[in-house]
């Protein structure tokens, strides 16, 4: 009985390993959408600048046009294609998921200081001293505040860099760069405008709006059929609990309180189990929401005690009936 007990514990051990390992794999998916939109939304689109304007000129503008607006603004360089200049303003981009580091907060924009955020595979020239990296472009120097999350079979050669009224970035003219604005569409509508031009779908919206619906749906399910297995180990469980108490010829509220005894024990194992899982998971796999991964964890644990505690009052009181010769 021991040994059936103990192969059931490893069982739900490997069971929340597994549901962790799917919800670090739905979250390398989205991260990997998300870095192959370059931070952008389904709601972004491309701006041509028809007019001649200096992108501090430019950003000015939509500070003072749309000073409680949420906007992104990336600039991608059209002589230097791996370059890409943002700016941000009313919006937290701290969704861009990172291997190391920080991606950019909103005091970088404000600030005179340009910073960088180089992608994992960027061929740009990268200084480490001191533990500290910098970006160095044509001799000017940039600390690197983060390194962005490597995407599979797309070695992406991107570095960004902050811009802003008061940054030396700034002093481009829009028509060297491609203008991705992210914004809602009436303030797109209104920017193409200002600019004398029109906007349009980038392709990575097209794309992701087609793979949206059925990205994640494979992992879903595979939860879902993890989580009926665990209810069944953990009602096979319930079940040996109460034959080895039921072999201890126990009887009455003694057997009761032998069964809530093993209990205990077991519920402690649960919880433990959870835990170990979590933090093996947090070490070993990726995870940009380490919360998405401990609600999950905890939710599995829930349901396996509410399975658990419901078929030991099922079987406590199936017992009582046939002692008190009403089996009925």
């Amino acid at each position: 009985m021991k040994w059936r007990k103990l192969l059931v514990l490893i069982g739900i051990f490997l069971l929340f390993l597994g549901v962790g390992t799917v919800c670090s794999n739905m979250q390398s998916q989205l991260a990997d959408q998300i870095l192959q939109s370059r931070g952008m939304s389904m709601e972004s689109r491309i701006v041509k600048a028809k007019k001649s304007q200096k992108i501090s000129t430019f950003i000015k503008w939509l500070e003072k046009e749309y000073p409680k607006e949420s906007i992104q603004l990336q600039l991608k360089n059209k002589q230097n294609s791996n370059q890409i200049l943002i700016w941000a303003q009313n919006r937290d981009l701290a969704y861009f998921p990172v291997s190391s580091g920080r991606f950019f907060s909103a005091d970088d924009f404000t600030s005179r200081v340009t910073l960088a955020a180089i992608s994992s595979a960027t061929e740009a020239s990268v200084i480490r001293t001191q533990g500290n990296s910098y970006l160095n472009l044509d001799d000017s120097y940039y600390s690197v505040v983060g390194t962005l999350k490597a995407v599979p079979y797309q070695n992406s050669k991107d570095y960004y860099l902050t811009t802003g009224e008061k940054q030396a970035t700034a002093n481009g003219n829009l028509k060297n760069y491609t203008i991705y604005v992210d914004a809602s569409s009436a303030t797109i509508s209104k920017i193409a405008s200002h600019l004398g031009s029109y906007s349009y779908w980038p392709d990575y919206v097209k794309r992701n709006r087609q793979r949206r619906l059925t990205l994640l749906m494979p992992e879903a399910i595979l939860i879902t059929f993890m989580l009926g297995f665990g209810i069944l180990l953990v009602s096979l469980y319930a079940y040996l609990t109460f034959k080895g108490a039921e072999m201890s010829h126990v009887k009455g509220e003694l057997l009761t309180n032998l069964v809530l005894n093993k209990s205990g024990r077991f519920i402690v194992f649960l919880i433990l189990e959870s835990l170990g899982a979590y933090y093996f998971l947090i070490w070993k796999a990726y995870f940009g929401n380490r919360m998405a991964l401990g609600l999950i964890l905890a939710g599995t644990t829930v349901i396996e005690l509410i399975t658990y505690t419901a078929l030991l009052v099922y079987f406590i009181r199936k017992m009582r009936m046939v002692n008190d010769g009403n089996p009925s």
